[in-house]
């Protein structure tokens, strides 16, 4: 059976730590996201297929079974793990996760684009898609502290959004529906993640504010 490597395309090695999946993901999705991509008719499914993986390379159990049982991960999830891994070695070595369309196609691929030759493809096994999408969105720290509104746009369209006072790095906001779909029609969330930016260059009258609330 077919199937993508999502080690490849996180862009990271099989031996990356866990506490570094997180910031692969994100420098992967400025890469790949649909809005810097307007041209290519496929970018918003491989898009979808970079959080397929980091939904599983992010959970340290799920990998743990994909890194033993490759695509057949699920299965030993399902039924408490069986016999051995895929075997006979990765059929898409070599494979390039990029916008140009070309390498390897996963089930979720086969599924939207159709499958790559004929034979066993009655078969395919269809990988569960998410049912939800992240967003990171940077905001500055004055916004993080004191809070405020501001807008995001995504490829599923513009949302306004109040930022809570005291909001801390990584705080998560569900946007429920507002997502995208899946393939049979099933609305997803949009889950907005908030980066605070640090300021790197401040006057000295800044820092001396800053000092003084620090001081209390």
């Amino acid at each position: 059976m077919a199937f993508i490597d999502y080690y490849k395309v996180m862009g990271i090695s099989k031996d990356t730590p866990q506490k570094d999946i997180r910031a692969a993901y994100r420098k992967r999705s400025k890469q790949f996201h649909p809005d810097l991509h307007p041209d290519d008719p496929k970018a918003k499914a491989k898009f979808q297929m970079l959080n397929e993986a980091y939904e599983v390379l992010n959970d340290p159990e799920k990998r743990a079974k994909y890194d033993q049982y490759g695509e057949n991960w699920k299965q030993a999830e399902q039924f408490g793990g069986f016999g051995t891994g895929g075997g006979g070695g990765n059929p898409f070595e070599g494979f390039s996760f990029n916008m140009s369309g070309e390498g390897g196609m996963s089930d979720f691929f086969q599924q939207i684009f159709g499958g790559m030759g004929a034979g066993r493809r009655s078969r395919t096994r269809r990988s569960a898609e998410p049912s939800e999408v992240e967003a990171h969105v940077s905001i500055d720290v004055w916004t993080a502290i004191l809070g405020g509104e501001l807008i995001v746009s995504s490829t599923y369209g513009k949302y306004k959004l109040k930022v809570a006072p005291g909001t801390q790095p990584g705080k998560k906001v569900r946007l429920k529906g507002k997502g995208g779909t899946k393939s049979d029609g099933t609305p997803k969330d949009l889950i907005i993640v908030f980066d605070v930016t640090i300021p790197a260059n401040l006057t000295d009258q800044q820092k001396a504010l800053i000092e003084q609330v620090r001081r209390g």
